[in-house]
Protein backbone atom coordinates (compact mmCIF):
# COMPACT_ATOMS: atom_id res chain seq x y z
CA UNK A 1 0.00 0.00 0.00
CA UNK A 2 1.20 3.48 -0.79
CA UNK A 3 1.26 6.01 2.01
CA UNK A 4 -0.30 9.43 2.34
CA UNK A 5 1.56 11.97 0.25
CA UNK A 6 2.36 13.81 3.48
CA UNK A 7 3.63 10.66 5.22
CA UNK A 8 6.68 8.47 4.96
CA UNK A 9 4.72 6.06 2.79
CA UNK A 10 4.84 8.73 0.09
CA UNK A 11 2.18 9.13 -2.56
CA UNK A 12 2.94 8.58 -6.00
CA UNK A 13 4.51 12.11 -6.56
CA UNK A 14 6.03 13.17 -9.85
CA UNK A 15 7.69 16.62 -10.61
CA UNK A 16 9.32 18.30 -13.59
CA UNK A 17 10.85 21.76 -13.78
CA UNK A 18 11.05 24.00 -16.80
CA UNK A 19 13.17 26.97 -17.66
CA UNK A 20 12.15 30.39 -18.84
CA UNK A 21 14.07 30.65 -22.10
CA UNK A 22 14.88 34.07 -23.45
CA UNK A 23 17.00 33.26 -26.48
CA UNK A 24 18.94 30.50 -28.18
CA UNK A 25 15.83 30.83 -30.28
CA UNK A 26 17.46 29.00 -33.16
CA UNK A 27 18.19 25.83 -31.19
CA UNK A 28 15.50 23.89 -33.02
CA UNK A 29 16.47 24.91 -36.55
CA UNK A 30 18.45 22.74 -38.95
CA UNK A 31 22.21 23.43 -38.59
CA UNK A 32 23.67 25.13 -41.63
CA UNK A 33 20.29 25.97 -43.23
CA UNK A 34 19.05 29.06 -41.39
CA UNK A 35 21.92 29.62 -38.94
CA UNK A 36 25.61 28.75 -39.11
CA UNK A 37 25.56 27.51 -35.50
CA UNK A 38 22.75 26.02 -33.40
CA UNK A 39 22.76 24.97 -29.77
CA UNK A 40 21.29 21.88 -28.14
CA UNK A 41 20.24 21.98 -24.47
CA UNK A 42 19.91 18.66 -22.58
CA UNK A 43 17.69 18.01 -20.77
CA UNK A 44 15.09 20.16 -22.44
CA UNK A 45 13.40 20.85 -19.13
CA UNK A 46 15.94 20.54 -16.31
CA UNK A 47 14.99 20.53 -12.66
CA UNK A 48 16.48 22.93 -10.11
CA UNK A 49 20.05 22.07 -9.12
CA UNK A 50 20.38 19.74 -12.10
CA UNK A 51 23.30 19.64 -14.53
CA UNK A 52 22.61 21.15 -17.96
CA UNK A 53 24.60 20.08 -21.02
CA UNK A 54 24.89 22.54 -23.94
CA UNK A 55 26.38 21.57 -27.29
CA UNK A 56 27.13 23.79 -30.31
CA UNK A 57 26.43 22.25 -33.74
CA UNK A 58 27.18 23.38 -37.30
CA UNK A 59 27.28 22.06 -40.84
CA UNK A 60 28.61 25.39 -42.15
CA UNK A 61 31.86 25.88 -40.27
CA UNK A 62 34.44 23.76 -38.50
CA UNK A 63 33.68 24.20 -34.79
CA UNK A 64 36.73 22.15 -33.81
CA UNK A 65 38.85 25.08 -35.00
CA UNK A 66 36.59 27.82 -33.64
CA UNK A 67 37.40 29.70 -30.44
CA UNK A 68 34.64 29.55 -27.82
CA UNK A 69 34.12 31.85 -24.88
CA UNK A 70 31.29 30.92 -22.50
CA UNK A 71 30.10 33.47 -19.93
CA UNK A 72 27.70 33.12 -17.00
CA UNK A 73 26.17 36.36 -15.74
CA UNK A 74 28.86 38.29 -17.55
CA UNK A 75 31.84 36.36 -16.14
CA UNK A 76 33.97 33.98 -18.19
CA UNK A 77 32.96 30.42 -17.34
CA UNK A 78 35.02 28.47 -19.88
CA UNK A 79 36.95 29.21 -23.06
CA UNK A 80 39.15 27.45 -25.58
CA UNK A 81 39.56 26.18 -29.13
CA UNK A 82 36.90 23.63 -30.09
CA UNK A 83 35.17 23.97 -26.72
CA UNK A 84 31.74 23.29 -28.19
CA UNK A 85 30.37 21.36 -25.18
CA UNK A 86 29.92 22.64 -21.64
CA UNK A 87 27.89 21.73 -18.56
CA UNK A 88 26.61 23.95 -15.78
CA UNK A 89 24.26 23.72 -12.79
CA UNK A 90 20.71 24.95 -13.26
CA UNK A 91 20.58 26.71 -9.89
CA UNK A 92 17.91 26.98 -7.23
CA UNK A 93 14.22 27.63 -8.04
CA UNK A 94 13.78 31.25 -9.07
CA UNK A 95 17.50 31.88 -9.60
CA UNK A 96 18.06 33.93 -12.75
CA UNK A 97 21.07 32.88 -14.83
CA UNK A 98 22.27 34.32 -18.11
CA UNK A 99 24.53 32.21 -20.30
CA UNK A 100 26.27 33.89 -23.23
CA UNK A 101 28.65 32.47 -25.83
CA UNK A 102 31.01 34.07 -28.32
CA UNK A 103 32.25 31.86 -31.14
CA UNK A 104 35.10 33.12 -33.36
CA UNK A 105 34.93 31.30 -36.70
CA UNK A 106 36.99 31.54 -39.87
CA UNK A 107 33.90 31.59 -42.09
CA UNK A 108 31.46 33.91 -40.31
CA UNK A 109 33.54 35.93 -37.91
CA UNK A 110 32.30 36.24 -34.32
CA UNK A 111 28.86 34.75 -33.58
CA UNK A 112 27.13 35.66 -30.34
CA UNK A 113 24.13 34.01 -28.66
CA UNK A 114 22.67 34.12 -25.18
CA UNK A 115 20.25 32.19 -23.00
CA UNK A 116 18.54 33.22 -19.78
CA UNK A 117 16.73 30.81 -17.52
CA UNK A 118 15.03 30.68 -14.14
CA UNK A 119 14.05 27.25 -12.80
CA UNK A 120 10.40 26.78 -11.86
CA UNK A 121 9.29 23.58 -10.17
CA UNK A 122 5.90 21.87 -10.30
CA UNK A 123 4.92 18.84 -8.22
CA UNK A 124 1.80 16.72 -8.68
CA UNK A 125 0.08 14.77 -5.92
CA UNK A 126 -3.07 12.71 -6.31
CA UNK A 127 -5.75 11.36 -4.01
CA UNK A 128 -8.46 8.82 -4.78
CA UNK A 129 -12.03 8.46 -3.52
CA UNK A 130 -11.34 5.03 -2.01
CA UNK A 131 -11.83 4.00 1.61
CA UNK A 132 -9.05 3.02 4.00
CA UNK A 133 -9.44 1.90 7.65
CA UNK A 134 -8.97 4.30 10.56
CA UNK A 135 -5.36 4.98 11.60
CA UNK A 136 -4.05 3.49 8.36
CA UNK A 137 -0.83 5.35 7.53
CA UNK A 138 -1.16 4.82 3.81
CA UNK A 139 -3.63 6.25 1.36
CA UNK A 140 -6.34 4.66 -0.72
CA UNK A 141 -5.16 3.69 -4.18
CA UNK A 142 -7.07 4.52 -7.34
CA UNK A 143 -9.87 2.03 -7.99
CA UNK A 144 -11.16 0.74 -11.32
CA UNK A 145 -13.61 3.35 -12.64
CA UNK A 146 -13.02 5.33 -9.47
CA UNK A 147 -12.62 9.07 -9.16
CA UNK A 148 -9.38 10.79 -8.21
CA UNK A 149 -8.07 14.31 -7.71
CA UNK A 150 -4.69 15.60 -8.89
CA UNK A 151 -3.31 18.77 -7.30
CA UNK A 152 -0.48 20.87 -8.72
CA UNK A 153 1.98 22.41 -6.27
CA UNK A 154 4.06 25.00 -8.17
CA UNK A 155 7.19 26.51 -6.69
CA UNK A 156 7.40 29.72 -8.70
CA UNK A 157 9.54 32.61 -7.46
CA UNK A 158 9.33 36.13 -8.85
CA UNK A 159 12.33 38.36 -9.61
CA UNK A 160 12.53 39.41 -5.95
CA UNK A 161 12.64 35.80 -4.74
CA UNK A 162 9.09 35.85 -3.36
CA UNK A 163 6.93 32.78 -3.92
CA UNK A 164 4.11 33.46 -6.35
CA UNK A 165 0.64 32.58 -5.05
CA UNK A 166 -0.47 29.36 -6.83
CA UNK A 167 -3.91 30.91 -7.34
CA UNK A 168 -2.27 33.66 -9.44
CA UNK A 169 -0.98 31.18 -12.04
CA UNK A 170 -2.53 29.74 -15.19
CA UNK A 171 -3.04 25.96 -15.41
CA UNK A 172 -3.56 23.89 -18.53
CA UNK A 173 -4.59 20.33 -17.71
CA UNK A 174 -4.36 17.38 -20.09
CA UNK A 175 -5.75 13.90 -19.75
CA UNK A 176 -4.26 11.22 -21.99
CA UNK A 177 -2.84 13.97 -24.19
CA UNK A 178 -6.07 15.95 -24.63
CA UNK A 179 -6.56 19.40 -23.11
CA UNK A 180 -9.49 19.68 -20.71
CA UNK A 181 -10.65 23.22 -21.29
CA UNK A 182 -13.24 23.25 -18.52
CA UNK A 183 -10.67 22.20 -15.91
CA UNK A 184 -8.01 24.62 -17.16
CA UNK A 185 -7.62 28.29 -16.46
CA UNK A 186 -6.52 30.95 -14.02
CA UNK A 187 -6.01 29.63 -10.48
CA UNK A 188 -7.28 26.10 -11.30
CA UNK A 189 -4.58 24.17 -9.47
CA UNK A 190 -6.44 20.86 -9.21
CA UNK A 191 -8.02 18.38 -11.61
CA UNK A 192 -10.77 15.88 -10.78
CA UNK A 193 -11.47 12.97 -13.10
CA UNK A 194 -12.14 9.24 -13.24
CA UNK A 195 -11.07 6.24 -15.27
CA UNK A 196 -12.41 6.48 -18.81
CA UNK A 197 -10.64 3.65 -20.64
CA UNK A 198 -10.04 0.05 -19.65
CA UNK A 199 -7.55 -0.38 -22.50
CA UNK A 200 -4.92 1.81 -20.84
CA UNK A 201 -2.56 0.94 -18.01
CA UNK A 202 -3.59 4.17 -16.32
CA UNK A 203 -4.76 7.71 -16.87
CA UNK A 204 -1.97 10.07 -17.98
CA UNK A 205 -2.47 13.45 -16.33
CA UNK A 206 -0.25 16.43 -17.09
CA UNK A 207 -0.33 20.13 -16.36
CA UNK A 208 1.39 23.19 -17.75
CA UNK A 209 1.67 26.06 -15.28
CA UNK A 210 2.60 29.55 -16.40
CA UNK A 211 3.08 33.04 -15.05
CA UNK A 212 3.18 35.32 -18.11
CA UNK A 213 3.94 38.35 -15.96
CA UNK A 214 7.13 36.73 -14.66
CA UNK A 215 7.95 34.83 -17.88
CA UNK A 216 7.88 31.48 -16.07
CA UNK A 217 6.57 28.13 -17.25
CA UNK A 218 6.59 24.75 -15.54
CA UNK A 219 4.99 21.40 -16.14
CA UNK A 220 4.59 17.99 -14.58
CA UNK A 221 2.98 14.67 -15.41
CA UNK A 222 1.79 11.57 -13.60
CA UNK A 223 0.14 8.29 -14.55
CA UNK A 224 -2.56 7.15 -12.13
CA UNK A 225 -3.13 3.40 -12.47
CA UNK A 226 -5.97 1.43 -10.88
CA UNK A 227 -5.24 -1.12 -8.15
CA UNK A 228 -7.06 -4.37 -7.44
CA UNK A 229 -9.47 -4.12 -4.46
CA UNK A 230 -8.39 -5.94 -1.32
CA UNK A 231 -10.13 -7.37 1.74
CA UNK A 232 -8.09 -7.76 4.93
CA UNK A 233 -9.12 -9.43 8.20
CA UNK A 234 -8.32 -8.02 11.64
CA UNK A 235 -9.20 -9.26 15.12
CA UNK A 236 -11.74 -7.23 17.07
CA UNK A 237 -10.55 -7.88 20.60
CA UNK A 238 -12.89 -7.24 23.57
CA UNK A 239 -9.88 -5.94 25.48
CA UNK A 240 -7.88 -3.98 22.88
CA UNK A 241 -10.47 -3.19 20.23
CA UNK A 242 -9.66 -3.74 16.57
CA UNK A 243 -6.02 -4.79 16.32
CA UNK A 244 -5.19 -2.81 13.17
CA UNK A 245 -1.45 -3.17 13.68
CA UNK A 246 -1.62 -6.91 12.87
CA UNK A 247 -3.47 -8.14 9.80
CA UNK A 248 -4.53 -11.79 9.97
CA UNK A 249 -2.97 -14.14 7.45
CA UNK A 250 -4.28 -17.34 5.85
CA UNK A 251 -4.57 -19.28 9.13
CA UNK A 252 -5.59 -18.33 12.66
CA UNK A 253 -5.38 -20.43 15.84
CA UNK A 254 -8.50 -19.95 17.93
CA UNK A 255 -7.15 -20.10 21.48
CA UNK A 256 -10.22 -18.62 23.21
CA UNK A 257 -13.85 -19.69 23.06
CA UNK A 258 -14.72 -17.18 20.36
CA UNK A 259 -13.28 -14.53 18.06
CA UNK A 260 -14.74 -11.56 16.23
CA UNK A 261 -13.18 -10.73 12.87
CA UNK A 262 -13.41 -7.33 11.17
CA UNK A 263 -13.16 -7.18 7.36
CA UNK A 264 -11.70 -3.96 5.99
CA UNK A 265 -11.80 -2.69 2.42
CA UNK A 266 -8.97 -1.26 0.39
CA UNK A 267 -9.25 0.30 -3.08
CA UNK A 268 -13.06 0.49 -3.18
CA UNK A 269 -14.80 3.79 -3.92
CA UNK A 270 -16.88 4.57 -0.87
CA UNK A 271 -16.72 6.97 2.09
CA UNK A 272 -18.44 4.37 4.29
CA UNK A 273 -17.64 0.63 4.29
CA UNK A 274 -21.24 -0.09 5.38
CA UNK A 275 -22.87 2.03 2.66
CA UNK A 276 -25.91 0.45 1.04
CA UNK A 277 -24.06 -0.12 -2.23
CA UNK A 278 -21.36 -2.28 -0.54
CA UNK A 279 -22.41 -5.91 -0.03
CA UNK A 280 -20.78 -8.51 2.23
CA UNK A 281 -21.38 -12.22 1.61
CA UNK A 282 -19.86 -14.54 4.24
CA UNK A 283 -19.41 -18.27 3.84
CA UNK A 284 -18.34 -20.90 6.38
CA UNK A 285 -17.18 -24.19 4.89
CA UNK A 286 -18.78 -23.06 1.61
CA UNK A 287 -22.19 -22.49 3.23
CA UNK A 288 -23.73 -18.99 3.33
CA UNK A 289 -23.76 -17.32 6.74
CA UNK A 290 -26.98 -15.34 6.36
CA UNK A 291 -26.97 -13.88 9.89
CA UNK A 292 -23.94 -11.75 9.01
CA UNK A 293 -24.89 -10.72 5.48
CA UNK A 294 -23.91 -7.10 4.69
CA UNK A 295 -22.01 -6.81 7.95
CA UNK A 296 -18.27 -6.19 8.11
CA UNK A 297 -17.79 -8.24 11.29
CA UNK A 298 -18.44 -11.87 12.12
CA UNK A 299 -18.16 -13.78 15.41
CA UNK A 300 -17.03 -17.40 15.48
CA UNK A 301 -17.25 -19.77 18.48
CA UNK A 302 -15.65 -23.08 19.25
CA UNK A 303 -17.98 -25.98 18.49
CA UNK A 304 -15.81 -28.77 19.80
CA UNK A 305 -12.99 -29.33 22.29
CA UNK A 306 -11.48 -31.99 20.03
CA UNK A 307 -10.03 -29.54 17.53
CA UNK A 308 -10.61 -29.19 13.81
CA UNK A 309 -10.74 -26.37 11.34
CA UNK A 310 -13.25 -24.15 9.53
CA UNK A 311 -12.83 -22.26 6.28
CA UNK A 312 -14.20 -18.73 6.37
CA UNK A 313 -14.70 -16.77 3.16
CA UNK A 314 -15.95 -13.31 2.28
CA UNK A 315 -16.92 -11.62 -0.99
CA UNK A 316 -17.37 -7.86 -1.11
CA UNK A 317 -18.90 -5.99 -4.04
CA UNK A 318 -19.57 -2.35 -4.90
CA UNK A 319 -22.96 -2.52 -6.61
CA UNK A 320 -22.42 0.83 -8.31
CA UNK A 321 -19.09 -0.14 -9.90
CA UNK A 322 -18.95 -3.66 -11.25
CA UNK A 323 -15.14 -3.91 -11.29
CA UNK A 324 -14.81 -2.99 -7.63
CA UNK A 325 -15.06 -6.23 -5.74
CA UNK A 326 -12.79 -8.44 -3.70
CA UNK A 327 -12.53 -11.75 -1.90
CA UNK A 328 -10.69 -13.06 1.13
CA UNK A 329 -10.48 -16.36 2.98
CA UNK A 330 -8.99 -17.58 6.24
CA UNK A 331 -8.76 -20.96 7.94
CA UNK A 332 -9.73 -21.00 11.62
CA UNK A 333 -7.96 -23.74 13.59
CA UNK A 334 -9.65 -24.89 16.82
Amino acid sequence: MSGLFKSTFAALIFSLSLFSFASFAHAQTVPGITDPITFQVVPNYPQPNETIYITAQSFSTDLDKAVFKWLINGKVYAQGVGLKKISLPSGKPGTLTTLAVEVSTSDFGVIRESLTFRPAEVTLVWQSDTYVPPFYKGKGLHAFNGQFKVTAIPEFLDSTGKRINPKDLIYTWKKNGDVDGDASGFGKDFFVTSQTSYLRDGEDISVNVSSPKDDLTGSAAVTVSPAVPEVVFYEDSPLYGIVYEKALQDRYNLTSDEITLRAELFNVSTPDPLASNITYDWTLNDATVSDFKNQNEITLRKTSQQGGQSNLGLTIQNLQKVLQGGQAAITILQ
